[in-house]
């Protein structure tokens, strides 16, 4: 639609007008209110959602109320997690009637304790409820991380090892080098891993990746023989545990020679691989994750370096059938991650001031005065004159340099966040 520059008008008064203003937070609530959402999302097959900081009460609420109309609404079959995919394989068999506690298993199966939250154990127990009642396909709970989301790649390795066992055990030397190495490095902690990585000799680092590269090139030989004894399934899901491992080792090589902000990258690769792969039985995916990660447009590292976020990987794969929705607020708290401690050996969550936005910033362009606001940047374009002035979007306590309208295709805006319970009782303890 082309509208002439007489009649254009700034993107705040055109939000305060178009965008659609949403008076609960409450996951029980009917989702009538999210019907604008249906023209957004049309026919896409991925809607990611994002948040501008971990661990933040109403991003948890605003994902899980659009979840439920993606479902409930759109037909949407699958819940992907910025969680590890191995590790993450317990949600996925608890919300389908497996066993344990939803505190447990929310705990064991997503890295950086979010999943230790009311909100994530509210909306998996609603998953599981529904699977339970419904006769349709089940809906799934899914990692797309690596293992440990970054850290040791021993879990997904002990996985393979299970298959290999039976499936391959002419492998299984290959199989144990690896492991004998990944032992000396092994911590659920990401930047103790590393650490530990980096005080291997040349000739152990050398030994894993060898010992991996030919373990996947032996497994990959076998896709078809097994597909065809019938085990297909479980060899697909075998050589992405292995996959996993293997970028993984990537990332700590290249985190030796590059610095982790270029290398965590391998990150992105592999979980935009694992929503593809989720795509390939004709499934619409939900993906949560970070704003960061979720955006269309390359970010750039602290040396100019182009980096590639997830976002970037499944818009070029899909065009039109990705949707990122931004999730991000403009007044109350945020959190950030501090060091490890006994109680807290992932990372500490800590309470922090939100600073207020600045110029240029999404977030200065939506009114305060209302609980939610969902505003579609893509039906807006046409109608606005400074979509190209919005530069800056929050992380956490500051603010990333990104073109807002280019690396999101909408922007829900909470007024006001605040940390989950988990951060909260730190801060009263």
């Amino acid at each position: 639609m082309n509208v002439s520059a007489d009649h254009r008008t700034s993107f705040a008064d055109w939000a305060g007008e178009h965008a659609v203003v949403l008076e609960t937070l409450d996951f029980q609530r009917a989702v009538d209110d999210l019907e604008p959402l249906r023209d957004l999302v049309g026919g896409a097959r991925v809607v990611a959602l994002g948040e501008s900081s971990h661990h933040i009460r109403e991003f948890y609420e605003v994902r899980h109320r659009i979840l439920r109309f993606l479902v409930e609404r759109c037909g949407f079959e699958v819940y992907a997690l910025e969680a590890p995919f191995t590790q993450g394989q317990v949600l996925d068999d608890w919300v389908r009637g497996g066993p344990g506690t939803v505190e447990q298993v929310a705990a064991d199966g997503i890295a950086l304790s979010l999943g230790r939250c009311r909100e994530m154990h509210e909306v998996l127990t609603w998953m599981r409820g529904r699977n339970h009642a419904a006769a349709q396909p089940p809906l799934r709970c899914l990692g797309t991380d690596l293992p440990g989301s970054a850290a040791s790649p021993l879990p997904a390795l002990e996985e393979v090892a299970g298959y290999v066992r039976w499936a391959a055990p002419e492998a299984l030397p290959l199989l144990e080098q690896a492991v004998g190495v990944a032992r000396r490095f092994d911590d659920p902690v990401i930047f103790t891993a590393l650490g530990r990585y980096q005080s291997l000799g040349p000739g152990e680092q050398d030994l894993l990746t060898s010992a991996l590269s030919r373990l996947m090139a032996h497994l990959q030989r076998l896709t078809l023989v097994q597909r065809a004894h019938g085990y297909g399934a479980e060899h697909d899901t075998a050589m992405w545990h292995l996959r996993g491992a293997w970028y993984l080792d990537h990332l700590h090589r290249a985190n030796v020679q590059e610095g982790f902000e270029s290398a965590s990258t391998f990150r992105d690769v592999y979980m935009a691989e694992s929503v593809l792969r989720l795509l390939e039985g004709g499934a619409r995916v939900v993906l949560a994750a970070h704003n960061w990660h979720i955006q269309r447009t390359p970010a750039a590292d602290s040396q100019g370096n182009l980096l590639m976020p997830t976002g970037v990987h499944l818009a070029a794969a899909l065009g039109d059938d990705y949707r990122a929705i931004g999730i991000t607020s403009s007044l109350g708290r945020t959190t950030t991650l501090g060091d490890p401690t006994p109680e807290r050996p992932q990372g500490a969550w800590y309470d922090a001031p939100l600073p207020p936005p600045v110029e240029g910033s999404i977030e200065s362009a939506f009114p305060t005065d209302r609980l939610w606001t969902l505003a579609d940047l893509r039906a807006a374009r046409p109608w606005i004159d400074d979509a190209a002035s919005f530069q800056h979007s929050r992380m956490a306590d500051y603010f990333l340099d990104m073109p807002v309208f280019e690396a999101f295709d909408a922007i829900a805006h909470v007024s006001r966040s605040s940390g989950t319970d988990h951060v909260l009782r730190r801060v009263g303890g």
